[in-house]
C-alpha cells in the first residue's frame, strides 16, 4: 500500500538536538522547553542517538540516577534506527510499527536530516491509522481480567461471546481453551 509519499514531504525538518556530554537534566529541561517527546543526540550532525520519554523513564527515574551529573549518553539508545528521507511514508510506518518506536530519525548521507513521528504521518496520510493501531498492545484488558477473574468478550478461536481465559497470547472460551 505504497502512498507515493516520501518521508522528507511528511518529516519534522528541525528536531531538537542534544550532545551526548549534555547533562540529562538539561535534556529534560531541553524537552521541556521546546514542547517534544524526543532529543536526536549527535555529534555535530551525525547520529549517535536518541532520548525518548521512555528512555528519561526507564533509565533514569527508574534507575534512580542523578540528572544533574548523568549525561544524555547513559540514557539514551545508541544506535537508533533510522531511515531515509526518500522512504515512502507507509514504509516507514511499517518500521515503525515492527521496530516498536514512535519516532525516526531521518539520515542523508550520515546526517541527521529530520524526524518522523506518527503524528507526522497521520497529519499528512490519515489512512495509515490502522496500521498503527494494529501495533498497540491492549494491556488494560489483561489488568482488568486478573482483578476479575475473567474477560468477557469474543473467543479467538470459536468467535462465541462469554467468559474468556487468556491462553499463551489469545483470549478463549471454555469450549476451545481445553
Amino acid at each position: 500500500m505504497k502512498t507515493g509519499i516520501k518521508v522528507i514531504d511528511a518529516m519534522t525538518t528541525s528536531p531538537v538536538f542534544a550532545k551526548a556530554s549534555d547533562s540529562v537534566h538539561s535534556c529534560v529541561q531541553k524537552m521541556i522547553k521546546e514542547n517534544v517527546g524526543s532529543l536526536i543526540v549527535a555529534d555535530g550532525r551525525k547520529l549517535i542517538g536518541i532520548i525518548t520519554e521512555k528512555d528519561l523513564l526507564t533509565k533514569a527515574l527508574g534507575n534512580e540516577i542523578n540528572i544533574k551529573t548523568a549525561r544524555a549518553e547513559s540514557v539514551m539508545t545508541k544506535n537508533p534506527v533510522f531511515a531515509s528521507p526518500e522512504l515512502d511514508l507507509y514504509d516507514a510506518m511499517i518500521l515503525m510499527k515492527n521496530e516498536e518506536i514512535r519516532r525516526l530519525p531521518i539520515v542523508r548521507n550520515g546526517n541527521v536530516v529530520g524526524l518522523l513521528t506518527y503524528k507526522d504521518i497521520l497529519s499528512i496520510q490519515p489512512d495509515l491509522y490502522e496500521i498503527r493501531i494494529e501495533g498497540f498492545k491492549i494491556r488494560e484488558n489483561d489488568r482488568k481480567s486478573k482483578l476479575r477473574g475473567s474477560f468477557e468478550g469474543n473467543c479467538y478461536s470459536c468467535s462465541s461471546y462469554g467468559p474468556l481465559t487468556k491462553i499463551g497470547r489469545k483470549w478463549l472460551c471454555d469450549s476451545c481453551k481445553e
